[in-house]
């Protein structure tokens, strides 16, 4: 058997029992063990770094219910083609093998796809029972991946993300959590909480690489069979295959966690770019569907009855002619629209006594769009595609997810698929993170639409009364390592803030609209409530915004300056693809006394560079030093600037 096959920089070779996938930057080589495929080495073609081992004797996989070694396989077919899952990745190309195990009694698949011009390769096993299949029953599986190299000389790169963000409202809590292990000491490492492990050189500028689960799995949030990441004399591996023995059944498919492998160079930032640009490609923008600015009411709410009375058909008309005015693009209408149960999903006759024909004429009159909230697991299918089909709604956030077992995941996961590919990929499916159920977490899902990220309200509950510097602080560890583009970020009407339980009020509109510009705005409250003095505000800055947004959203955003604490100068930068450009957001906190601050810019080492205020038109020159280091100037506290760069 044989196979040799491009798509663009993408390629594959098979011959002689050995596999060779590459994009033209990186190449990873598989030999065949018997039971399966065993990475031998992993190639970065751009800095020409290579991390291998010894022939492998082994899979890189074991096979559920199999920890200790696969029985003999008989690889039975090996093709390859271009694909984009239907729609819901970039072109990339895909490989797949698939082998037959007949003593275990599975047959399984083995898929590599390989984006042209990508830092990495993502893998993803999936197996098929047999007849005669009987799995036993296991807490756990066991491994998924394996990546050959050598620990002498490295250091350890632990990162993940806290879900539960609606119980770290408070300055002590990050969302980001990072430890760098340094050195190799030659014992086992095993580390559960991590959603991504890199290996880094240690004394050389050669950069690493990074193995990501994609799964659902958040720091304090292991979810289901998520597993573990095992450091060993001569290999990194991934355990977990969010498919236990039991839960396979005959006739059936059974997708594994999918992995990525990411390297990338020399640099400080250098790991946060390569995984950044990766999940660029897994999990691409479309213009038309992912750039937007959304209202939602229950922000401004009190639990229980008034909460759901807020989206009835008289109050979402209202909020229609506010976003209209503001410049908001999606009313969603939350919670209460189907009455007081979550059985059946129809317009309550009593909130909607009309259906939506009212509210779909009032937002086609004033260019408003309209989103939908909806319990996840409960909604049946029918009754989304019955709404979308009357009501043309976009934005979906589906709410109240717990998944308990694989079959729950896989349930959820192909219904939304199946409503995607019947708006003919028009809608946007939003997921939140705001509990700790294991819900879809930050690597896994994002196909479907973005993450929803916190409920920041403006009096009750007090622990997510909305504060600026927290929510400044979240997406600013967001923007460490995922791309924030696809992130929901909330805005609050600080005038209706209870300023016992935040200094929100001491805010400017403008400010807190600021904060999430290089997100996706979410206005977390009923916009109506508004002053007119707020609106005018709010609503010059999104105009200036919607100008620039496109560009902003096909860059990569970095943080810059300090950890947001109410005591920093800190923001984002924005570089756009040209390498030319970008934009900035530079925010100095209600506590810092420094009028005047330095912050390094990312790849902006002694330039001459030219900045344009874009709220005030003003404009000036300026050169950084060897560090990319420039000065601004915020006269007082807490103010912000909006701002685009250019080289000279």
């Amino acid at each position: 058997m044989e196979l040799h096959t491009t798509f663009g920089t993408s390629s594959v070779h098979f011959a002689d029992g050995r596999l060779v996938v590459g994009t033209g930057r990186v190449e990873r080589t598989w030999c065949w063990t018997g039971d399966g495929f065993g990475g031998s080495n992993l190639r970065d073609l751009v800095t020409g770094a290579e991390w291998q081992g010894e022939p492998p004797a082994q899979a890189d996989w074991c096979l559920p219910g199999w920890r200790d070694g696969n029985p003999a396989a008989e690889l039975v077919s090996l093709t390859a083609c271009e694909g984009t899952d239907e729609g819901f990745t970039s072109p990339h190309l895909a490989v797949l093998a698939e082998t037959v195990y007949a003593e275990a009694k599975l047959r399984l698949r083995f898929t590599v796809w390989a984006y042209p011009g990508a830092p990495g390769l993502r893998t993803q096993l999936a197996v098929l029972a047999l007849p005669g299949y009987a799995g036993v029953a296991a807490r756990a599986t066991g491994r998924v991946e394996r990546i050959p190299c050598s620990l002498t000389g490295t250091n350890r790169r632990l990162i993940g993300y806290y879900n539960d963000t609606q119980n770290r409202n408070d300055t002590h809590l990050d969302l980001l959590e990072e430890a760098v292990i340094p050195g190799w000491d030659g014992v086992p490492e095993f580390h559960r909480w991590p959603s991504v492990v890199g290996v880094e050189t240690a004394r050389t500028a050669s950069g690493g690489f990074a193995l990501v689960q994609e799964s659902h799995k958040c720091v304090n949030q292991k979810g289901h069979d998520t597993g573990l990441f095992r450091v060993t004399k001569d290999s990194l591996e991934l355990d977990g295959w969010g498919l236990l023995p039991q839960e396979i059944q005959p006739e059936t498919w059974y997708a594994a966690w999918a992995a990525w492998l990411v390297t990338y160079g020399p640099g400080e930032f250098a790991a946060a770019e390569g995984l950044k640009a990766f999940d660029r490609l897994r999990y691409p923008v479309d213009p038309a569907r992912d750039i937007y600015i959304l209202a939602n009411t229950w922000g401004s709410t009190m639990p229980g009855p008034d909460a759901k009375n807020a989206a009835r058909e008289t109050n979402v008309l209202v909020e229609i002619d506010t976003q209209a005015e503001l410049g908001i693009d999606y009313q969603q209408v939350d919670d209460g629209w189907q009455g007081d149960q979550y059985q059946r999903f129809v317009p309550d006759p009593v909130r909607y006594p009309e259906g939506w024909r009212n509210i779909v004429a009032h937002a086609a009159a004033k260019g408003v769009g309209l989103g939908l909230w909806a319990a996840g697991q409960p909604i049946s299918l029918d009754d989304l595609k019955a709404a979308y089909d009357a009501a043309g709604f976009r934005q979906y956030k589906l709410d109240f997810v717990h998944f308990r077992n694989h079959a729950q995941i896989r349930e959820l996961v192909d219904k939304v698929r199946a409503f995607v590919l019947h708006t003919g990929h028009r809608v946007r499916i939003n997921w939140d993170v705001t509990e700790n159920e294991p819900r879809f977490g930050y690597f896994f899902g994002r196909e479907y639409g973005s993450i929803y990220l916190e409920n920041r309200k403006d009096r009750c509950p007090e622990w997510v009364v909305y504060q600026p510097h927290t929510v400044l602080r979240d997406l600013w560890q967001v923007a460490h390592y995922l791309n924030l583009n696809r992130f929901q970020a909330s805005v609050q009407n600080i005038d209706r803030v209870d300023p016992a339980y935040s200094d929100g009020p001491a805010h400017s509109h403008a400010y807190c609209v600021a904060i999430t510009l290089m997100a996706t705005p979410l206005f977390f409250a009923e916009t109506h409530h508004y002053r007119p003095a707020a609106r005018a505000e709010i609503r010059a800055l999104l105009a200036v915004y919607k100008e620039h947004r496109a560009a902003v959203y096909s860059g990569m955003v970095q943080p810059i300056g300090s950890k947001p604490d109410n005591r920093s100068w800190t923001g984002f930068q924005c570089l756009l693809p040209d390498g030319e450009s970008g934009y900035l957001t530079v925010f100095r906190e209600i506590g810092n006394p420094e009028t005047t601050a330095t912050l390094a810019l990312h790849r902006m080492a002694n330039e001459k560079l030219v900045f344009t205020d874009l709220c005030s038109g003003e404009a000036w020159q300026t050169q950084t030093d060897a560090q990319g280091r420039v000065a601004f100037t915020i006269p007082t506290a807490p103010r912000f600037r909006f701002l685009r760069y250019e080289r000279i």
